[in-house]
């Protein structure tokens, strides 16, 4: 994969003519720097939103999207993701101390019942967590984690979910073409051991990335709106970097499986 493969192929961005709508705020946000808040959205479900103009960086939505998405093309174990709308009628809204809504799309994240966060890649041997755990790698290394973080649902038997990208890509919020070109060949391996990691889950990721088409990536790119702070061209540099990692992330995944016991 060359970055003259990308030329040219991320235009014609839109925003969304049928986001889902945030309907009721649940509440301001609790905790968190980027002041995440729960909502009811117009699918009667429960989603924790960011903002454009959120605590920490607008280009966080843009992370998040990409990054979530990415993870559902391998099947991973991350949080759905989509796009909703802030209506003109919650504008004002503040969703946390001296903060306040702006209307206007924003990422979405879906709610986690009963979920506890923590800062460790635990619970192996609770639910389906073997072969979870087997996703947490290969989105991290592809995506470039930073400032990892999981959630653990207590009443699904600590089961696993990827959430909070938003730092994810080399430079977190500050990444760019540069960052990304000067980045793409480097591994960037999640450092917690890997005992015990479903061998056959393993497999089948790496199986996957190695597939991974530029068709499969130019969809998603082309699904960031037009209002969000990112060029097109950004864009097509980060489809090089994902391109291009897919199957070196695939084969870095085989290589630590093979040094397991």
């Amino acid at each position: 994969v060359q970055l003259a493969d990308w030329q040219g192929l991320v235009t014609g961005r839109t925003d969304p003519s049928n986001p889902l709508i945030v309907e009721v705020p649940l509440g301001q946000s609790p905790a968190g720097s980027s002041g995440a808040f729960l909502v009811e959205a117009s699918d009667r479900k429960r989603w924790w939103v960011k903002p454009l103009n959120n605590k920490q960086s607008p280009r966080i939505v843009v992370s998040e999207h990409v990054v979530g998405r990415m993870a559902r093309l391998i099947d991973a174990p991350a949080c759905e993701v989509a796009v909703v709308r802030i209506p003109s009628a919650l504008a004002g809204w503040e969703f946390r101390q001296g903060a306040r809504l702006a209307p206007g799309l924003a990422h979405a994240s879906m709610a986690v019942d009963a979920a506890l966060e923590s800062r460790s890649l635990e619970s192996r041997d609770r639910d389906d967590n073997r072969k979870r755990h087997a996703g947490v790698y290969a989105l991290h290394d592809w995506c470039w984690g930073e400032d990892q973080q999981w959630l653990y649902s207590e009443t699904g038997d600590r089961k696993l979910f990827s959430h909070d990208h938003g730092h994810y890509l080399p430079n977190s919020t500050g990444w760019s073409e540069a960052s990304l070109t000067q980045q793409v060949d480097m591994a960037h391996a999640l450092h917690f051991p890997a005992d015990g990691i479903d061998r056959a889950e393993s497999e089948r990721i790496a199986a996957r990335l190695q597939t991974i088409t530029r068709t499969e990536l130019q969809e998603i790119l082309l699904g960031v709106p037009i209002s969000w702070p990112v060029t097109d061209r950004e864009l097509e540099v980060l489809g090089f970097f994902l391109g291009r990692r897919a199957v070196q992330v695939a084969g870095r995944l085989q290589a630590m499986m093979a040094r397991l016991p």
